[in-house]
């Protein structure tokens, strides 16, 4: 289960697993707060579930904040109370005949092993999607980003984020990928938060440091648009854009750009 040679080795946690199909480790993680990863994650995860028949699960590792939960809780408030939004969700789950998928809370040293738990117990998803926060020179998320196979690290214009994000993601491929003690098949930075649909100049220069860097971001780019912070209210008409027990609303889905980062997405991880 481990190898371990003195104080200063890394512990990989190397899971034997006994299911027909192994479903695929993805981590949207980051060192610092603000980037959209917890966003990111639930829409990518809805995407997939809900629109295209994926089965995925979803580990909450984040416990400084457990936002996954958070919008589980507001997903219950607001499709039990509005009436437009309670229809929607009868209507939606009337044709779709599986249940949302599975948010597990957790913390990064117990996140590994909640997972194959649940897996051994039955949970058959296709991807499990982790959401993680945390500095590299911790441990305990040493050891389960190096159960990963992909991660996925949100990148965006503000400076300090910036930094933080490709710090994050080189000392995970200097320290981890690159000494080949880690399940890790591809680190992709992804451009969130941008002032517009397409990268902008910045967003290129920053690109080609990051080829320097051995790095590299994604093709697609999702704008700051409020539209991604659309999860619903008691009242009103509004469709749900942040959900994790809906699809997105295909009108705000429209000029979103968040099919196209699904798709590229799901050629990476390959599901």
């Amino acid at each position: 289960m481990a190898n371990v040679a003195n104080q200063n080795t890394i512990i990989l946690f190397t899971p034997n697993r006994n299911y027909m199909r192994e479903p695929v480790f993805v981590a949207f993680a980051t060192q610092k707060g603000g980037a959209g990863k917890s966003t990111l994650t639930a829409l990518t995860a809805s995407c997939l579930h809900y629109l295209e028949g994926i089965d995925v699960m979803v580990i909450d590792c984040d416990d400084r904040q457990h936002s996954l939960n958070d919008y589980r809780d507001n997903d219950l408030v607001v499709t039990g109370e509005n009436p437009y939004l309670k229809r929607a969700m009868y209507n939606f789950y009337k044709r779709f005949q599986k249940k949302p998928y599975e948010i597990i809370l957790s913390n990064p040293a117990e996140a590994a092993k909640v997972a194959l738990d649940r897996l051994e117990e039955g949970a058959t998803p296709q991807v499990v999607f982790f959401d993680i926060t945390g500095t590299i020179n911790d441990l305990d998320i040493v050891r389960l980003l190096s159960v990963m196979e992909y991660l996925f690290v949100p990148i965006t214009t503000d400076t300090a984020d910036m930094k933080s994000s490709i710090r994050f993601a080189s000392q995970v491929v200097n320290n981890m990928v690159t000494t080949g003690k880690t399940k890790i098949k591809g680190v992709n930075l992804v451009w969130n938060r941008v002032p517009t649909k397409s990268k902008t100049r910045l967003c290129e220069v920053i690109d080609s440091y990051l080829d320097e860097l051995g790095l590299r971001s994604l093709d697609t780019v999702l704008s700051n648009s409020s539209r991604f912070f659309k999860d619903g209210a008691p009242t009103g008409r509004t469709g749900l854009f942040r959900s994790t027990m809906l699809p997105p609303d295909k009108q705000l889905l429209k000029g979103s750009n968040l099919p196209e980062l699904v798709a590229e997405i799901r050629k990476i991880i390959e599901v």
